[in-house]
């Protein structure tokens, strides 16, 4: 399943369906097949692991709050205006 690292440091990484993985006592491990680990992450080096549609919910909650504010900056502007 396709997920979204983001690394203790706030960098992210996309990874798609053909990377497996799996944590293990907090090690992160990372391969082409499961059982097959080619990279090891400590888990001082990673943050969150994302799975799903996160981005489709982020961009969701990002449009809601750009109309927030421009809601508020014509309120401000009608201020001024009168």
């Amino acid at each position: 399943m396709a997920f979204k690292l983001t690394y203790s440091d706030g960098q992210e990484s996309q990874y798609d369906d053909d990377t497996a993985w799996e944590v293990d006592d907090g090690v992160l491990k990372l391969g082409k097949t499961e059982g097959d680990w080619t990279v090891l992450l400590s888990p001082s080096h990673w943050a969150v692991i994302e799975v799903g549609s996160a981005k489709s919910s982020d961009t969701d909650d990002k449009d809601d709050s750009d109309e927030d504010d421009s809601d508020e900056d014509d309120s401000a502007n009608d201020d001024k205006n009168s």
